[in-house]
């Protein structure tokens, strides 16, 4: 950057920030002079129109401004938000009051008026028995979050834990636009106020009530957690599926599909006994929408003797419901695929209640991350059905498949029951998933070599064998 470059960026950032601090004192008129003047030095930045959006109380001027900062910016989700309340594409009565800024430096009003700049109080939930101060854990019997100590287990109404009625209907109702992240009133605050864990080992973010303890990671087993701060624009879980599946349950399907597989070795079953389970609520990202695709190719509009080939092209529309990505990188999506299938509208509205005793293992994938996980995964569902899908029944020739055009795409963030951990084989750990809504396992399974090559040696003397019968009584008109 150049000397002139660097001044002039620096005049830049000395506009906007008296800018702010005008416009959140309250002062208009020299806010609005301050911040057309870094305009005037850089068009191209976002900021200066966000906040002279708050130096006004014309809803047109406001729109006005927003426009012009997703103009410049097209990703910048204050402004994106903004516009959305102002054009009426959000109920405001769902934003929260102090989302209104993204950073403290750089914050963006969203609606009319100078933002309030005062912080979110936050308040953590320690899920301790009033009766004998015990410890309280969600308990699958009870429904409730439960002593561990005298029993004392609260009812639904005095954990707050409550139905919301039809399950298809819940699960629908917690979507929410992707173009839009509306932090809203229905628990924005949870995350920040729980102890934030980070696994030294394997990276997993894991939060935990206030005064609740562990000394392990829920993912890999490690004792390498430390504490660390607070991650910035955490979305909060909407719905979570109760766990179904305890852990007695949870390790006899573990000892059945050790058992199982052509190659798995005989003595395979008895390594259950160092089986070591860890529960825990994991992140995962669910989208719906609809996704164009443009295609191209020639089709015989003629006769398979005489072929007339003439080019074709048109769009596919797929709409997809409820396409699931793990929240956490760790867990693959071969590993997913494998524990499916999870009730998704077997759900319940996100209540701490449930995480009692429960670690719950936060995303590591972004939602914009996630969200082209998902696209990803549609188009490779799509593809092998776009021969038969393009002019069907015709013969066709030089297909071409275009990119995706996709549209009302919504989102929710669920909190999904595993069990992981590990069991010890010759030597070595294999790592182990178990579904804790249905029991479904997936996971590493030692293969026994002597099966392997008796299988292929197998395989071998039944083809040779199939080659000899061959020579001697299939060949056709051999000479006596």
């Amino acid at each position: 950057m150049s000397t002139l470059d660097a001044e002039r960026e620096r005049q830049f950032m000395d506009y906007l920030r008296d800018g702010i601090t005008a416009a959140k004192d309250g002062h208009r008129s020299l806010a609005q002079s301050l911040l057309y003047r870094a305009i005037y030095i850089n068009g191209d930045d976002a900021r200066p129109y966000i906040w002279l959006s708050s130096t006004t109380d014309d809803p047109l001027e406001q729109i006005e401004y927003l426009e012009k900062a997703v103009a410049a910016e097209p990703a910048n989700v204050a402004a994106r938000r903004g516009l959305a309340l102002l054009k009426g594409k959000i109920d405001p009565t769902r934003l929260m009051q102090a989302e209104a800024l993204e950073r403290a430096d750089e914050a963006a009003v969203i609606g009319a008026g100078p933002a309030s700049s005062a912080p979110i109080q936050v308040e953590g939930e320690a899920f301790l028995c009033p009766r004998c101060g015990g410890r309280l854990t969600f308990s699958m019997q009870s429904g409730a979050p439960t002593c561990e100590y005298c029993g004392y287990h609260e009812d639904s109404a005095a954990s707050g834990i409550e139905s919301a009625g039809p399950l298809a209907s819940l699960a629908d109702r917690a979507e929410q636009v992707l173009d839009f992240l509306i932090p809203t009133t229905l628990g924005h605050t949870w995350a920040r106020a729980q102890q934030h864990l980070c696994c030294e080992r394997c990276g997993a973010h894991s939060l935990l009530p206030p005064g609740q303890k562990t000394n392990q990671c829920p993912y890999c087993g490690s004792n390498q957690i430390v504490k660390t701060t607070p991650l910035e624009e955490l979305v909060d879980p909407q719905l979570v599926a109760v766990v179904k599946i305890d852990e007695g349950e949870a390790r006899k399907r573990v000892r059945q599909w050790l058992g199982k597989g052509l190659f798995a070795p005989d003595n395979l079953i008895s390594s259950g006994a160092s089986l070591q389970l860890r529960a825990g609520y994991y992140s995962f990202w669910t989208f719906d929408g609809a996704v164009e695709v443009r295609w191209s190719c020639e089709v015989n509009m003629g006769s398979n003797d005489r072929p007339r080939w003439e080019p074709s092209n048109g769009v596919e529309t797929r709409f997809f419901d409820d396409v699931l990505v793990p929240g956490i990188k760790t867990i693959t999506l071969q590993e997913q695929h494998a524990l499916q299938p999870f009730d998704l509208h077997a759900v319940e509205n996100f209540d701490p209640g449930y995480l009692a005793g429960w670690p719950a293992v936060f995303y590591d994938r972004s939602l914009s991350d996630a969200s082209l996980v998902a696209r990803d995964e549609v188009i490779r569902e799509m593809r092998p059905q776009m021969y038969s899908l393009i002019e069907p029944g015709r013969d066709k020739r030089n297909v071409n498949i275009g990119g995706g055009e996709w549209s009302g795409m919504t989102f929710k963030h669920l909190l999904l029951p595993l069990w992981i951990g590990e069991y010890r084989f010759q030597g070595k750990n294999f790592q182990v998933l178990v579904n804790g809504q249905t029991g479904k396992v997936t996971g590493e399974k030692p293969s026994d070599s002597v099966k392997i090559v008796f299988m292929a040696l197998l395989v071998l003397v039944i083809l040779a064998v199939i080659v000899m019968l061959y020579l001697i009584f299939g060949a056709p008109n051999a000479p006596l």
